[in-house]
């Protein structure tokens, strides 16, 4: 102990002295629980994310809380796991509550690790162009019917006399 600490506690009886130490640093406490809560709360994984770096920092704030003497539920820590979720695992999230799971942390990790697999992936769709020179429909029209003159496009001009 610190000896100016010691020396300012020497006058208190040892429950006394225990209720001084917390109140000192009891607000050291409560700050880091406003942020550790803080920071659980307004966590989310990106669509295509890693699920269990994203699971285990979840429970590392969770784990925090609990040493700081507040411990989430079992079953609201699991609804703020689930709720960090993107979209794309609303099929999984609906199946876990419609079936009444109520799986330990550890458990609910690898259903999700298996969800992700089962999630397809958004494509992006890619025009494809063939090398080579572009072949042009003589007399043609683009259905590769013969042209006739007839229809719609560019009139002939007309010869009239001046």
């Amino acid at each position: 102990m610190v000896p100016d600490l010691q020396r300012d506690l020497e006058l208190f009886t040892d429950f006394d002295m225990i209720g001084h130490i917390k109140e000192m640093f009891g607000q050291q406490d409560r700050t880091e629980r406003f942020e550790t809560v803080r920071a659980l709360h307004a966590i989310k994984i990106e669509d295509g994310g890693n699920v269990s770096t994203h699971v285990l920092k979840m429970k590392s704030y969770l784990d925090q809380l609990e040493r700081l003497g507040s411990p989430y539920p079992q079953d609201l820590a699991t609804d703020l796991i689930l709720i960090s979720f993107p979209k794309s695992y609303d099929t999984f999230i609906m199946n876990y509550n419609m079936n009444g799971w109520e799986k330990p942390i550890s458990e609910l990790h690898g259903m999700l690790k298996t969800a992700k697999k089962n999630i397809p992936r958004k494509t992006t769709q890619v025009l494809m162009i063939r090398e080579g020179q572009v072949k042009k429909n003589k007399g043609k029209n683009f259905k590769g019917k013969p042209q006739d003159g007839k229809g719609k496009g560019k009139k002939a001009p007309q010869n009239t006399p001046a």
